[in-house]
């Protein structure tokens, strides 16, 4: 099967058409898959990058920002549509693509698109600004005079390809500011961007025409000169690498907005370990460390286990073992390349070697292959450094006991700065007490277990704005409204 596998506004098509291609081939589940994919020149990017520049002053800009919200809404809705054309080549291709199991997949395309209903997109509005009626007019500042915040005229979006459709919350943070996009996709999963944006053609061309979905090869100086200086934002993910040879290409006049690598980890209280309820707690915190094979920056690598329920954690760690032999059951982990197979059985050995002589770690795995491995670990009171214990993805997860919500600072100040969310199990006892702390510790997201994976709408990533980091405000001062009486041609 072959597709082409790009989108670009109407009148640069013919343009594209007329540049080599090349296939990005993917082969998973016994299938195949071929994506052809223009290898734009840099002046073809100029072109294109003229064409969307016009159309966010043409077009985009006169929008009410609902107009907007409308679309995606109806663009959503389509998706959501399990008997939708575009839906259906999703389901069929991005398994093939990624390797991740089909029903994982299907269900968590569900699932993930309903954070894009209109409600979803208006609260995430009604974040990031006090009064959403700035994006489309001036309007009056409590202090006095007028304000208003203009979105950028082009974004650039470097996007992740590590989970299906993750781009999309970028894509939806740009066309909600009534920004032309230019959608740069990752080699490892370039569809779903390329599907969404010709279902806004779908609805209106003219929304359509205001983006382009490109592949082309990191680090193509070229291209990136190009791209990167006709924008006026540039948002990126990525790796460290990805991020620092981005951030060095990036223009003064350019706002840059990285989303680098960050680590998650799980926080399990007591109450969470009482009779059912721990292989409640055991069953949500396996689907979080299996998730799409623990390959988002949402994913735990490590859960913190307090003593003293009606199961130990090292019982936790076995019950976590059995859900997540029961996951695999029903959703298969990817087939890994040879370096991420060498890895684990790489880990795998030094901890089964370090268990022989020490009571205090456990190595659990399963039966075939490297499909999940969990390791129980007690640290050493007495050593004053506690490593964290670092996964090396696919469904590799640590449980280290803790004998008081305390005990888990020593960790997380290993990773400070780089902690993204937390998934906690908790009684309502406890819950203040806990969210605080993890939230003085520098952690940007708090959720319930079995949640990880899927943020709801109006989150701050990283911490930050999802939105109003993109804009720029314009001030009228008071002093202009009071001033202009003095020249009202109308005035006696």
């Amino acid at each position: 099967m072959t597709f082409p596998c790009f989108h670009v506004p109407t009148s640069c098509e013919s343009m594209v058409q007329n540049v080599e291609f090349q296939n990005l081939v993917f082969e998973n589940h016994g299938k195949k898959v071929e994506l052809a994919v223009p290898k734009v020149t840099d002046k073809v990017m100029e072109a294109i990058m003229a064409t969307l520049k016009e159309q966010q002053t043409t077009y985009l800009q006169t929008l009410r920002t609902n107009d907007v919200v409308d679309i995606f809404h109806k663009a959503i809705e389509k998706w959501l549509d399990p008997e939708y054309e575009l839906r259906k080549k999703a389901e069929e291709f991005l398994p093939i693509i990624t390797g991740y199991d089909h029903e994982m997949v299907r269900l968590f395309l569900g699932r993930y698109l309903r954070q894009f209903r209109k409600e979803k997109l208006q609260r995430m509005i009604d974040e990031d600004f006090a009064n959403p009626l700035i994006l489309d007019e001036f309007r009056p500042r409590k202090s006095g005079g007028l304000y208003r915040a203009y979105g950028p005229t082009i974004t650039t979006h470097i996007f992740s390809g590590n989970v299906p459709a993750l781009p999309l919350w970028s894509l939806a943070a740009g066309l909600l500011l009534k920004s032309a996009t230019l959608g740069k996709v990752s080699s490892s999963e370039p569809l779903f961007p390329v599907l969404f944006a010709k279902t806004i053609s779908e609805i209106e061309p003219r929304l359509g025409d205001s983006l382009a979905i490109l592949w082309w090869k990191g680090g193509d100086d070229s291209i990136e000169k190009v791209s990167f200086s006709l924008s006026n934002a540039v948002i990126a993910y990525g790796g460290k690498d990805t991020i620092e040879s981005v951030r060095k290409k990036i223009p003064t006049h350019v706002s840059f907005h990285p989303h680098g690598h960050k680590v998650s980890f799980g926080v399990l209280t007591k109450e969470c370990l009482q009779a059912t309820k721990g292989w409640q707690a055991a069953k949500l915190a396996a689907t979080d460390a299996s998730w799409f094979d623990q390959q988002g920056c949402l994913s735990p690598h490590v859960f913190f286990v307090e003593r003293g329920g009606t199961f130990s954690p090292k019982d936790f760690a076995q019950m976590l073992a059995n859900e997540m032999e029961n996951f695999q059951q029903t959703h298969a982990r990817a087939d890994l390349s040879d370096e991420e197979q060498h890895a684990i059985v790489k880990l795998r050995t030094a901890i089964e070697f370090e268990s022989f002589d020490d009571a205090t770690v456990q190595l659990l795995r399963s039966e075939q292959g490297t499909n999940w491995t969990v390791i129980y670990r007690e640290f050493d009171p007495m050593k004053p450094k506690k490593e964290f214990p670092f996964s090396p993805l696919n469904r590799f997860v640590t449980v280290v006991p803790i004998d008081q919500l305390e005990d888990v600072k020593p960790y997380v100040e290993q990773v400070e700065g780089f902690v993204q969310t937390v998934g906690v199990g908790c009684s309502p006892q406890s819950f203040s007490k806990i969210i605080q702390m993890l939230g003085k510790w520098g952690v940007n997201r708090i959720c319930a277990v079995g949640s990880m994976s899927h943020p709801e709408a109006g989150w701050h990533h990283d911490g930050r704005f999802h939105l109003a980091d993109l804009v720029r405000f314009c001030d009228v001062e008071s002093t202009l409204e009071e001033q202009m009486n003095l020249f009202d041609e109308y005035r006696e």
